[in-house]
């Protein structure tokens, strides 16, 4: 499997779970789950929500790994999963960090397509630049 291919699966897991972080219950969930663990029942009433909504939320994130479920009786009791928070926000600061470095590939050797159009001594730009101004001396 070549770099590439890894970092694009790293992107994908990444935006899915941001994806999950990015509705406003589901944080508040999280934030009201690392004070203590909670059920459906006690989340839906600070949450001012229905438990179907919660259980439904639950469901979102028992699947991107970010909560755990214990059972205790009738009841299901939910807990955040320190370390997978912990894993997203490392995998989140490495991601952020090669962008603001400007690096997508950490393969050596490897060219990003802007580097391959400027050892051809052209680039995409100055092609689609060229063509606009033809375009305007023709009227």
């Amino acid at each position: 499997m070549n770099m590439a291919t890894v970092q694009s699966a790293q992107i994908e897991s990444l935006c899915m779970k941001l994806r999950v972080l990015s509705v406003e219950t589901r944080l508040r969930m999280l934030s009201l789950l690392a004070e203590r663990n909670l059920c459906v029942g006690a989340l839906a009433c600070q949450l001012g929500v229905t438990q179907g909504a919660v259980s439904q939320h639950f469901k979102i994130l028992r699947e991107a790994g970010l909560v755990i479920a214990e059972r205790d009786g009738y009841y299901v009791h939910y807990r955040v999963d320190e370390q997978a928070v912990a894993d997203l926000q490392e995998e989140l600061d490495r991601g952020l960090e090669q962008i603001r470095r400007g690096r997508t590939s950490e393969e050596p050797g490897s060219e990003t397509p802007d580097v391959q159009c400027r050892r051809r001594k052209e680039s995409v730009c100055a092609r689609r630049k060229s063509k606009t101004v033809a375009g305007r001396g023709t009227t």
